[in-house]
C-alpha cells in the first residue's frame, strides 16, 4: 500500500533545484507552455571526441599547445598598416592571410563590404591598404557608428542588423554587389549563418569573396545560439559542391570531355555551381565564389 509523504516547502525546493540542476547539465529549458523542455543551444557544442578518434593514434595523442611570447608581429604592409591603425582588434594570424587574398585587388576600383564597424578601425585600415579607388561600406547595428561615413573618401556606413535581409538587400541594390565581404559582427551563429545565406548568392560578384573571422567565436556558448554554427554549415557546404559526384550513376554515365560518354543534366543545390573553392584557416572561413556559374566537370582519358 502507497503511503504519501507530505513535503514541506523547503524540501520542494530543494527538489525543484535539482532538477533544474540535472536539465542545465543535460542542456535542456524547462517552460511552463508546451514544448515543456527545449534544446539551450549555447550548450550544444561539446568537442566531439569520435572526430579527434578518428584522426588515428599518432594525430590524436595528446599534446602541450604553449603561447611564445617572444613571438614577433607578423611582416607585410596590411600587417603595419592594422598595427599602426588606432579603434581597432584583430587577431594578429589573419593579416597574412588577408594580405595574401587581398593584395591583387588593391588601387582597384573593388567594392569592399565589411559587417561590423565597431569604433571605425578597420575601415579606416582597409582604406589605406586598398587605395582611393575602392569604395568601402560598413554596415553595424549600432546608430552611432554612422559617424565614420565619409562619401567624400567612397567610404559608406549604413545602420542595420546582419541578419535583416531586407536591410542587406537594401545594402546590395544601392551599392551593387561586392567583390570582398567581411563578416566581423556580432559573431552569433545565427547571424553569421544569415547574412551569408543572403549576400553569398546576391551580393558577391561572381569571382569574388566570402570571409568570415572570428570564428573561434562559434566555440563560446554566448555566441551559440543556433543549432547549427557557421563552421558547421561551412563544413557541410564542403559536401554541398560535391554534389554532382553523388549520384551514383556518375560512374557508369561519366561526363568526359572528348568522349561520347556525356552526362549533361545533374540535379544540384545552387550553392555546388556558385563555390569555387573553401578555405579553412585559423578563425577563418574564406568561401570563393565561382567567376562564372561552374560548368559540370569533366574528365578525359589517355
Amino acid at each position: 500500500m502507497l503511503k504519501k509523504v507530505k513535503l514541506d516547502s523547503v524540501k520542494l525546493d530543494d527538489v525543484r533545484s535539482g532538477i533544474g540542476r540535472l536539465f542545465k547539465r543535460v542542456g535542456l529549458v524547462p517552460h511552463r507552455r508546451p514544448p515543456y523542455l527545449t534544446r539551450d543551444w549555447r550548450w550544444h557544442y561539446r568537442p566531439d571526441a569520435r572526430a579527434v578518434a578518428r584522426l588515428g593514434p599518432d594525430l590524436s595523442s595528446p599534446t602541450i599547445w604553449s603561447a611564445n611570447p617572444e613571438a614577433a608581429a607578423p611582416d607585410g604592409e596590411l600587417a603595419q598598416i592594422f598595427l599602426s591603425t588606432p579603434n581597432l582588434q584583430k587577431w594578429m594570424q589573419y593579416l597574412p592571410i588577408y594580405e595574401r587574398l587581398l593584395t591583387g585587388l588593391r588601387n582597384r576600383p573593388i567594392r569592399f563590404l565589411e559587417i561590423g564597424v565597431d569604433r571605425g578601425g578597420s575601415l579606416e585600415a582597409w582604406r589605406r591598404y586598398l587605395g582611393p579607388e575602392a569604395t568601402i561600406v560598413g554596415v553595424d547595428i549600432n546608430p552611432t557608428c554612422a559617424a565614420f561615413d565619409d562619401p567624400s573618401t567612397a567610404t559608406y556606413v549604413r545602420i542595420g542588423s546582419q541578419d535583416d535581409a531586407g536591410f542587406l538587400r537594401s545594402v546590395v541594390e544601392e551599392f551593387g554587389a561586392f567583390d570582398v565581404i567581411l563578416d566581423d559582427g556580432s559573431h552569433f551563429t545565427s547571424h553569421q549563418i544569415a547574412s551569408f545565406r543572403f549576400l553569398f548568392p546576391h551580393g558577391v560578384a561572381p569571382g569574388g569573396r566570402y570571409l568570415v573571422e572570428d570564428l573561434q567565436t562559434n566555440y563560446w556558448r554566448h555566441y551559440r545560439d543556433s543549432a547549427t554554427s557557421f563552421i558547421d554549415m561551412a563544413k557541410d557546404l564542403v559536401d554541398v559542391a560535391n554534389s554532382q559526384y553523388q549520384d551514383e550513376t556518375m560512374l557508369e554515365r561519366d561526363f568526359r570531355i572528348g568522349s561520347e560518354w556525356r552526362r549533361m543534366n545533374v540535379r544540384v543545390p545552387l550553392a555546388a555551381r556558385l563555390v569555387e573553392s573553401i578555405e579553412f584557416h585559423d578563425g577563418i572561413v574564406v568561401i570563393n565564389k565561382a567567376l562564372e556559374s561552374r560548368n559540370l566537370p569533366g574528365s578525359f582519358m589517355t
